[in-house]
């Protein structure tokens, strides 16, 4: 009895082993994809072997086995409130065709009296596992992959849901249809009818082959070139926009903007670059078209692998992330010989992070790593660099500290250096100085950096996030995210019926989150539903500063003006003693009726004064309104605003507004006027971050002023 038992008895042990592993221990597509892989070989081996011709009943035995090994991680998920229903497709829709699809390569091979049939079971599973992956890898800008033997990879996993898709289960149809095919094969020419069942599956894998690129299983370069179908050549690159969501305005924009960066990074890591050869930039609408095409929703990223450059990008990404992804395309010029990058991870990111310098728009790198001691140790940062160490941090710790790392090699020794270790991470043999000295000198540069309050503040945020591998139920989302998700995707479309539909759906499912509660406040104040807003707002439970202020333009919006001044004069004391920067304006805003008006115009109804009476604002409300114009595109306004905000008196509180101003008059070639900006910012005691900011909108200017000559 017991003997009969113990098979039952080790086959848990998988399962208890994985228990501590974060992400593995999920009932998700991770551990699948282990089950389906293993499985996949298990069966394979197995049938090939098999002399019975039980072959059905052996891959159904192997399937009780495998999933009695994943019984551990489903109760863990199931009792930890982790256990979700993609996760169970999942592990059905990977281990249970894997498992055939083995028994039926194995059965082939045994009945076809193959040599060695365990050998070319083997090797033929492993083709299909590894070759296949490697041959799309090679040819496909994608980031995600379908595999009949583990079944699939989603893409970019962190900071990102993993569902079930009509992809996978069409890809599952073929693996259907390819376990049928083989298991046919081998009595070919016993009976007629199996001839016809080979050629009506031959046929059909024929047909569902020619269309796996409709149903996302493959997307080629000249689908996405289809998909995003206005094309945009500048020098250095092939530019492929959306069609509804990037104006001729912003095309010509961002094409101008990868220009200025290219010529940015290539200057500064000293690049030669070949004649001709172009960039392939292919800029989606939003994120979520992003993922649908390519796999990877809110990670931007560049397959330096292909050897063709290229660039992947959602709209609402590029100001952040454009230059940080250029400069992996201009490394690959440096890169090692297997897929143009290094073997550190650290160094492919820290490099970009270290040109970029885009980890805090407050904040220096160094003064980020200078506000958390104790710095990490040598054999710390040799972790970091490697790609188990960088990815189990949290993604803005591993980015930030390889950076502040790579900036301080790139300063401090000539960058062909750099370039030498940068392939195989061989910082000896390129700095001529051992590992732990590097370490140290960049740490002994990280002290006198002068820190504040702020580049504190932003440290702690950045050092308190936690790894994919860190969080609990990672995978898991609530029906809370899955509507505020769809409400950000109606948002980025500017579908604004949709995206009230949804945050309305939120609000009544949680009135009490106040993120919620802000957004569907501001969508009722956009609609003029003021008394909503009144009747929702509690002066005893939602005493935070921002509901307040809220209520009172919902008081302004009403047409309540003795109420509406008569409550903002209470609200003066809080904002005047608030350490917040939001609010620190808030009364100054609001302070007459007239500022009260063209505030409330501006931001709920995208209506913009003319210059006569935007000169009789206060500088704050100036200052508000030139903000809604840059984000609205009005370029005539920009023009006309711009000078009348510099008869003011400047502060860096208003530093962000102060350089988008600048970003857009550059582009707007009012050279002059944004030179003037410059030098007027330039005479603030500015924070370092800024100075580096500013800085970049100098060479922005330059660079638009040698466009011009040429």
């Amino acid at each position: 009895m017991l003997k009969r038992i113990l098979p039952y008895l080790f086959s848990l042990i998988p399962g208890i082993l994985l228990l501590p592993v974060p992400l593995l221990r999920d009932f998700h597509f991770e551990s699948a994809l282990i089950a389906a892989t293993v499985g996949c070989f298990w069966a394979g081996i197995k049938a090939s072997s098999r002399r019975r011709k039980l072959y059905p009943q052996l891959a159904f035995k192997i399937l009780g086995f495998i999933y009695l090994a994943g019984s551990p991680l489903f109760l863990y998920s199931l009792f930890s409130g982790c256990l979700t229903l993609h996760g169970i497709g999942f592990w059905v829709l990977f281990p249970i065709p894997s498992v055939f699809l083995g028994t039926a390569i194995g059965r082939l091979f045994r009945k076809l009296k193959t040599p060695l049939p365990g050998v070319f079971t083997v090797t033929t599973i492993l083709l299909i596992a590894i070759g296949s992956l490697v041959i799309e890898a090679l040819i496909l800008p994608q980031v995600y992959f379908f595999n009949h033997v583990w079944g699939g990879w989603p893409g970019p996993i962190y900071d990102e849901t993993v569902e079930v898709t009509l992809s996978l289960i069409f890809f599952r149809f073929l693996t259907l249809l390819w376990i049928l095919l083989l298991w046919i094969l081998p009595d070919f020419s016993a009976y007629k009818a199996n001839k016809v069942k080979i050629g009506l599956l031959s046929f059909l894998l024929v047909v569902g082959y020619f269309f796996t690129t409709d149903f996302g299983v493959i997307t080629p370069r000249s689908y996405l070139k289809q998909q995003l179908p206005i094309h945009k050549q500048t020098e250095h690159f092939d530019l492929y926009f959306d069609r509804d969501l990037f104006t001729e305005q912003e095309i010509e924009y961002w094409s101008l903007r990868h220009e200025f960066h290219f010529q940015q990074i290539v200057n500064q890591l000293e690049i030669d670059w070949p004649e001709g050869q172009k960039v392939e930039s292919f800029l989606y609408a939003n994120a979520w078209q992003k993922k649908k095409l390519v796999g990877a929703k809110f990670t931007s990223y560049v397959p330096i692998w292909l050897s063709q450059d290229q660039l992947h990008i959602a709209k609402q990404q590029l100001n952040g992330v454009l230059k940080h992804e250029l400069v992996h395309v201009i490394t690959k010029q440096f890169g090692n010989s297997l897929f143009n990058g290094s073997w550190s991870i650290g160094l492919v990111e820290g490099v970009a992070e270290a040109i970029a310098a885009d980890a805090s728009p407050q904040s220096t790198l160094d003064q980020i790593l200078a506000a958390d001691p104790p710095y990490p140790t040598v054999e710390q940062m040799r972790s970091a660099l490697t790609t188990s160490g960088f990815y189990t941090s949290a993604s803005a710790i591993s980015y930030t500290t390889a950076g502040s790392f790579v900036n301080y090699l790139l300063k401090n020794y000539p960058v062909e250096y750099f370039k030498k270790a940068y392939p195989s991470a061989d910082f000896e043999g390129a700095y001529q100085l051992p590992f732990d000295s590097l370490v140290i000198g960049w740490q002994q540069t990280l002290p006198p950096i002068e820190i504040d309050s702020v580049d504190r503040q932003v440290s702690e945020l950045i050092f308190s996030q936690r790894s994919l591998f860190q969080r609990f139920c990672p995978h898991a989302v609530s029906k809370e995210l899955s509507l505020w998700d769809d409400f950000l995707f109606h948002e980025a479309n500017q579908d604004t019926t949709s995206s009230e539909k949804h945050i309305n759906s939120l609000y009544e499912l949680d009135p009490s989150n106040l993120l919620i509660k802000r957004e569907w406040i501001r969508g009722q104040l956009r609609n003029n539903n003021t008394s909503d807003v009144l009747d929702s707002i509690d002066n005893g439970t939602d005493s935070l500063l921002t509901f307040a202020i809220l209520k009172s333009d919902a008081l302004a919006l009403s047409g309540d003006w003795d109420s509406a001044e008569s409550f903002i004069e209470t609200l003066k004391p809080r904002v005047d003693t608030t350490s917040l920067r939001t609010f620190r304006y808030s009364y100054e805003l609001r302070s007459d009726s007239l500022s009260w008006i063209t505030f409330l115009n501006s931001r709920y109804k995208n209506q913009l004064p003319g210059v006569e009476k935007f000169a009789a604002l206060n500088i704050s409300n100036q200052l508000l309104v030139l903000a809604k114009a840059i984000e609205l595109n009005q370029g005539e306004r920009i023009r006309e605003y711009s000078p009348v905000v510099l008869r003011s008196p400047l502060h860096s509180d208003w530093f962000d507004i102060y350089e988008s101003t600048i970003s857009q008059l550059v582009f707007l070639n009012e050279t002059d006027a944004a030179q003037t900006w410059i030098n007027s910012i330039s005479s603030l005691d500015l924070r370092a971050r800024y100075k580096e900011r500013l800085f970049e909108q100098q060479e922005w200017l330059n660079f638009i002023n040698g466009t011009n000559q040429d």
